[in-house]
């Protein structure tokens, strides 16, 4: 998939498996959304101007959409540029040690934390409706024995073949103890 030549405290041996981000669905759905608000402005002065022209054509009222158009569009691309950057910093590192997730909350926000192997219960993989069902995306839940409860990856590619990996490499790291103890 990706390879990441160097993860913070990166161990000797430690190699990245899977480098995760949010499935494109997520960006053509904000995209679409964008464009709608867009428009929406343009549409309501359009009808403003069919329905009542008089009000259309006063110059105090075209002074005023333009203020009105100016702070409305200055959101829309706010709003667009935080969702982009929560979509495109989203991003879950599954190693052949830990995992890894790195969350984008805001613009000023970002949590990092990363668990064990060795500590990881159970993993759910889970694929709601008919378009993440077609498009093979869904969510993918870590449970851990650890203080964190569980980790969430959201909206990502192929979510069983994920799960599937990381049951592998869990029961590996537990091999992999295992007989470093002589068990």
């Amino acid at each position: 998939m990706f390879h990441l030549d160097h993860l913070p405290n990166q161990r000797p041996g430690e190699q990245t498996v899977l480098f995760l981000r949010r499935h494109w669905i997520d960006l053509f759905k904000l995209v679409v959304i964008t464009v709608f608000a867009c428009l929406a402005p343009i549409a309501l002065l359009w009808l403003i101007g069919q329905t009542a022209p008089d009000i259309a054509s006063q110059e105090a009222s075209g002074a005023l959409a333009s203020v009105f158009l100016s702070v409305f569009y200055l959101a829309v691309v706010t709003f667009f540029f935080q969702e982009f950057v929560d979509y495109y910093l989203d991003t879950w590192i599954v190693t052949s040690e830990r995992v890894i997730n790195i969350e984008q909350n805001g613009l000023f926000n970002r949590t990092a934390s990363e668990l064990h192997l060795a500590t990881v219960q159970d993993v759910s993989a889970e694929l709601k409706g008919i378009v993440a069902t077609f498009l093979d995306y869904g969510d993918v839940k870590v449970q851990t024995a650890g203080a964190l409860t569980h980790f969430h990856f959201k909206s990502i590619p192929h979510p069983e073949r994920v799960r599937e990996v990381i049951l592998r490499l869990v029961n590996e790291d537990k091999q992999r103890h295992g007989e470093m103890r002589g068990i």
